[in-house]
């Protein structure tokens, strides 16, 4: 049997990593494992071969494991320019897959699971899950990274191994669970591995957990202050529900506190499209006017003209971000916010209305939230330098050098001589990192 251990970063892989290990799980040569540091001194647990693996992976798709994500087409692990990592792959297997239960964490494999199921059929992956507010609280620690950073990340990671894994390949364990009823939990993923752990050893174990090492634990007024984005918010329900009779129990009792679904980004569409055929003709008429409006620079004709239209038709995509537009020229950024959000809601992958939102974000000084929309454009579009760009001025703004930095230089690699992207190079690496 084989094991990947993943997850979002700072969910407690490295202690699931160890106490499976402690239970007769081989994750590779003792000196082949990275080393404790500040940043996790309890140990990784990481096998660093494994590890570069992955690393080279990511390299070979341009992507790292922050925001840069990588993307890949249909049917990439198969494909013949990864036969080189297929049997580097193979040559790792053949120096630590000799025992019986063997295994390796990871959380960037959340990332490129496909390419490991192909290698390894079978493989069973533990998904490591904690509150994204306390990921978000540790992982700033670790890497000066935002609210925002951290939220996007953790939830493109989930959506990932949720995608490339089967429900029965998979077992969702919660961090919480581990300082709740460690025995109990460490049970439930040893009956679903199959193993049969002597007792002595399942003690030794829970005893090796220990609560100086989780630095960040949340009181319930913390959590109902701090609020996630909805998206974050009903995705880590969907995962508790399906972790276990146990964690749902413990959340009954309080013992692990669930996050509200809160709404922070944008307005809510009506539940379902009731528009009429004849509004919708009504509407189309409206927002043709409107347009010729704008082609003779009758502002204000227009914009009464594109209110009738989303008020005839609120799923008109095109009229929603037109009407922002508008706005804005009027400087209404509230209203213009308020239009684009909808307008994103209901053409997701129209990068100009993402961007036109982001940037009315970044008027409103509301710059997590800007970000956040930045993220999704460039894991959407990846060589989009505009959007590149952008994103790096609002890290460096928010203190993320290093970020900034990546991001400045992904930029010249596309597109050499890119005078802003020099200049915001220079300027971030004259500034100290806070990571």
């Amino acid at each position: 049997m084989t094991i990947c251990i993943t997850g979002m970063h700072r969910t407690g892989t490295s202690m699931i990593a160890r106490l499976l290990n402690l239970c007769g799980l081989y994750l590779g040569p003792e000196e082949r494992i990275m080393p404790p540091d500040e940043g996790n001194p309890a140990g990784y647990w990481q096998n660093q071969d494994m590890d570069q693996l992955t690393e080279d992976i990511l390299a070979h798709f341009t992507g790292d494991w922050d925001f840069l994500l990588p993307r890949m087409p249909q049917g990439w692990e198969t494909k013949p320019d990864m036969a080189p990592f297929r049997e580097r792959a193979q040559q790792l297997i053949g120096t630590i897959g000799e025992r019986k239960q063997w295994g390796w964490k990871d959380p960037r494999c959340s990332l490129i699971l496909p390419f490991w199921r192909c290698v390894l059929p079978g493989l069973k992956v533990v998904v490591c899950l904690r509150n994204p507010i306390e990921t978000a609280k540790s992982l700033g620690k670790q890497v000066s990274s935002t609210d925002a950073f951290s939220y996007n990340l953790w939830l493109r990671y989930y959506q990932r191994i949720f995608a490339d894994t089967d429900p029965g390949d998979r077992l969702i364990t919660h961090y919480d669970m581990y300082f709740v009823d460690p025995r109990s939990e460490l049970h439930r993923v040893l009956h679903w591995l199959g193993w049969s752990v002597p007792e002595e050893r399942l003690d030794a174990a829970c005893r090796s957990i220990s609560s100086s090492h989780r630095q960040h634990r949340l009181t319930e007024a913390e959590l109902n202050e701090a609020k996630a984005p909805f998206e974050v918010a009903e995705a880590y329900a969907a995962l508790c529900a399906a972790g276990g009779k146990a964690l749902q129990e413990a959340m009954d009792k309080g013992l692990v506190l669930p996050l509200k679904l809160e709404k922070t980004i944008g307005s809510r569409l009506p539940e379902s499209d009731t528009t009429t055929p004849e509004a919708k003709m009504k509407a189309q008429a409206s927002f043709e006017r409107a347009n010729e409006f704008i082609e003779c620079n009758q502002l204000g004709e227009a914009l009464k003209a594109m209110q009738e239209t989303v008020s005839l038709h609120p799923f008109h995509a095109q009229a929603q971000n037109d009407l922002a537009v508008l706005y804005l020229n009027r400087g209404d950024k509230e209203q213009a916010l308020a239009h684009l959000s909808l307008a994103r809601q209901l053409n997701p992958e129209n990068t100009d209305t993402a961007k036109n939102l982001a940037e009315v974000y970044l008027e409103l000084g509301r710059t997590e939230d800007a970000l956040q929309t930045f993220l999704d454009i460039v894991e959407r579009h990846p060589r989009d330098t505009e959007a590149l760009f952008s994103l790096g001025t609002a890290c460096a703004s928010l203190g993320m050098e290093e970020q900034a930095r990546k991001l400045f230089s992904r930029i010249l690699e596309m597109e050499t001589g890119h005078a802003e992207a020099e200049e915001g190079l220079a300027e971030a690496r004259s500034t100290p990192s806070n990571s």
